[in-house]
């Protein structure tokens, strides 16, 4: 079985939303990157979609425990599954779809350090969702969102067919048709 120290040794956090009186949601536009740094550009679009999915209750108004599935372990609110095996980067986002997950998106640099963290204890290196796009001479995430190189720079060639992995001392790109392990996540679910 898999132990994943970094992640794992957390307690996990159970929480009580009472939403039942909100009528709507306010949208309003991200603040500026000089007031908060993340790795994903969102447009206001994207984050009043998102709001409006985690501000689901259950019908009869009670509140709903978070949890991952079996094998995929907490992260935030995120749950993570590793691989323990090696395949390209195509095969890891198609691993990753058949459990109704994506390859991992990194919003920040907390969670960027956590998760070098993780694979230093591993000694691996794993995909995650971020791909160059030639056409667009731009790494983009899975998304669709351009990447904040503010906040994150890729080490190695911005080229055709580079896929991005993360290691304990960096991101780097390497072949999409290379084998490594891969990282999928999914949002905690409701039970």
């Amino acid at each position: 079985m898999l132990h994943l120290p970094s992640l794992m040794d957390a307690p996990v956090l159970y929480a009580e939303l009472n939403l039942a009186k909100t009528r709507g949601l306010r949208c309003t536009s991200p603040p500026s990157l000089s007031q908060v740094g993340f790795l994903v550009h969102k447009s206001p679009i994207e984050k009043c979609s998102v709001a409006v999915q985690e501000n689901r209750t259950e019908p009869t108004g009670r509140s709903a425990i978070l949890e991952c599935p079996r094998d995929w372990h907490p992260h935030w609110d995120k749950c993570l599954f590793i691989s323990q095996t090696s395949r390209t980067w195509a095969e890891g986002l198609s691993d990753c779809s058949l459990r109704g997950a994506t390859l991992l998106l990194i919003r920040d640099g907390e969670e960027l350090r956590l998760l070098q963290d993780f694979s230093k204890g591993k000694g691996q290196q794993f995909y995650i969702g971020l791909k160059y796009v030639q056409v667009d001479k731009v790494w983009k995430w899975m998304n669709g969102s351009i990447l904040n190189t503010n906040i994150l720079q890729i080490t190695g060639k911005d080229e055709e067919n580079s896929c991005a992995l993360i290691s304990h001392g960096e991101v780097f790109s390497d072949s999409c048709s290379s084998d490594n392990h891969w990282i999928c996540q999914k949002m905690l679910r409701h039970v």
